[in-house]
């Protein structure tokens, strides 16, 4: 699980970016980078998730957010024709993390956000090996 503080998660999206802009080794035109930043994002906030703050606190809203925002960059950014499976495997999977992010949203008791953190986990590491 993160063990990154509240206070440093609830940087607004362009504090994030500008921070990373900031970074020599960040560049907004590679593509491979920005997936890599997104899936970073989503795990963080996942984690942040399991760690059940307050629904009604700003921690929870701000994390759901962001899951669902990065869940919909990711999907988007799928290429099926050059892709084939993978980019399939992937949808799928970025899917079932957004229907435990609602699950969690609508305070149902079958959300699996430990589940699915440790499967975004899962690619986000691999991810980081590549290139």
């Amino acid at each position: 699980m993160p063990t990154e503080s509240y206070s440093m998660s609830m940087l607004s999206p362009a504090a994030v970016y500008k921070r990373q802009q900031q970074n020599p080794g960040f560049n907004p035109e590679d593509s491979h980078q920005l997936i890599k930043a997104t899936l970073g994002y989503l795990v963080r906030s996942l984690g942040i998730l399991m760690q059940e703050p307050a629904r009604d606190s700003e921690i929870f809203q701000t994390h759901i957010a962001r899951v669902l925002t990065s869940i919909y960059v990711l999907q988007s950014s799928l290429d099926f024709e050059r892709g084939g499976d993978i980019s399939v495997n992937l949808f799928q999977l970025y899917e079932y993390s957004r229907q435990q992010t609602l699950k969690l949203m609508r305070n149902d008791d079958t959300a699996q956000i430990d589940r699915a953190y440790h499967s975004i986990s899962e690619i986000f590491d691999a991810w980081q090996k590549i290139k």
